[in-house]
């Protein structure tokens, strides 16, 4: 591996400026293994003592979203890896946007990172799962790497070089991954997941997706939980499909790249024809932009049944809206008056 230059000696012969597209990479996928082990060291004793919830900021462009201090330590970690590697990067998270070694430096490449994944739930004293996550992508907006860190359960999940693991902490295991091969919703061990935690967000679910459930096998799951740590499960054939109406680029940036490395896709779907997307990385949308309807998914069988459960509940949704006008209008009809299509009518 290159040898690691300094702040002072950016600009200079052999310096970061002019790191070849193979050492861009290697540094990355240093970056991303070196943030993975020290955020658990840093991050894990916080949680299991349930420490760090103290409010020091409010998520900018998430109006009411409040930043916790145990959401402050990955991003300062991060940036620190970068910095001593002597990669010209850019770092984007929900709370800062920073250029690690000075905005006079052109980014070779742009880490996306949720620096703690079910903040809310964990702030509440739930019993949950935390994560923390950290996507690369190159100035062109191609996936490096990335890594999905199981706070609680000590594991590390990694994509580099377009293969996937998962590594044991505590026993040093490392098992290789591969996305799910379902490809009927009707499977009885089919998985969609879809963050339904706050109203928000589950309120549009559940009004667009009833015929989905409909058509999925009686033991078919919904698993609940859902943002930057879902695409772990994705990549390792726990999860079918992540479907989410108004997703955040902040929560899907930061861990597509492991899906993605998996040979699964992400696409923006149209609310009125379902016509599907492939979804880009965007360094500057990350921040301040969200999808209408996404789906991430393993297999295009799953993603076209999902789409056409879309459909079938717009149009189940949109002939009770006129089913109600009608009663709405039948109500105050008079003695005399007759319904038409577009309202009541004098004989």
């Amino acid at each position: 591996m290159a040898s690691r230059p300094t702040e002072s000696n950016i600009g200079q012969p052999g310096g970061p400026d002019v790191l070849s597209r193979r050492e861009i990479v290697t540094r990355t996928n240093t970056v991303l293994a070196e943030y993975g082990k020290l955020s658990l060291e840093r991050i894990r004793p916080l949680v299991r003592a349930g420490e760090a919830k103290q409010v020091v900021a409010f998520v900018r462009n998430r109006p009411g979203e409040a930043q916790h201090l145990i959401d402050s330590v990955g991003e300062n970690l991060l940036a620190d890896e970068i910095r001593k590697i002597g990669l010209p990067a850019r770092v984007i998270g929900e709370n800062n946007d920073n250029f690690p070694l000075g905005a006079d430096i052109e980014p070779r490449v742009v880490f996306a990172i949720d620096p703690f994944d079910n903040t809310s739930p964990y702030v509440r004293g739930h019993d949950t799962p935390a994560y923390t996550v950290v996507g690369a992508y190159d100035s062109k907006g191609a996936p490096i790497g990335g890594v999905i860190v199981d706070i609680m359960g000590n594991r590390i999940y990694a994509s580099e070089n377009g293969k996937n693991t998962v590594t044991d902490v505590e026993t040093g295991v490392t098992k290789d991954l591969a996305r799910s091969q379902r490809t009927d919703i009707t499977d009885e061990n089919i998985s969609i997941a879809s963050f339904v935690g706050e109203k928000e967000y589950s309120l549009p679910f559940f009004d667009a997706f009833r015929p989905m459930f409909e058509a999925m096998h009686n033991k078919g799951m919904l698993y609940p939980g859902g943002g930057a740590f879902i695409y772990a499960l994705l990549a390792s054939g726990a999860a079918d499909a992540y479907v989410m109406m108004n997703e955040p680029r902040s929560e899907i940036d930061p861990g597509l790249p492991i899906l993605l490395a998996a040979g699964g896709k992400a696409e923006s779907i149209n609310l009125e024809t379902g016509k599907a997307t492939p979804y880009k990385f965007d360094a500057s949308l990350t921040d301040s932009d969200s999808v209408p309807l996404f789906i991430a998914y393993s297999q295009p069988e799953i993603r076209d049944a999902i789409v056409a459960a879309y459909l079938k509940g717009k149009a189940e949704a949109e002939e009770r809206e006129v089913a109600i006008e009608f009663y709405r209008e039948y109500q105050t009809m008079h003695e005399g008056q007759e319904y038409q299509l577009h309202g009541p009518q004098v004989n």
